[in-house]
């Protein structure tokens, strides 16, 4: 009897053991999950605003031009 209780004492300080194990690396996990998401929603707003002030350069560059031929 008391082998088979250490035993299952062994077996479940190994699973809790394992247990915090994995919970940690859940945590970390998720970190590592949020950080990516937030580098590539930074990412994605740069693009849109690199485009954008394309957009306005060649806005801005008509206007010059068109203001030029008015005098």
């Amino acid at each position: 009897m008391s082998t088979q209780l250490e035993e299952l004492q062994k077996k479940k300080m190994e699973l809790e053991n394992a247990l915090r194990s994995l919970e940690q690396k859940e945590k970390t996990m998720g970190t590592s999950v949020k950080i990516i998401e937030e580098k590539q929603a930074v990412q994605e707003l740069e693009e849109k605003v690199k485009a954008k002030r394309a957009v306005v350069e060649q806005l801005e560059s008509k206007k010059r031009d068109l203001e030029n031929r008015l005098t």
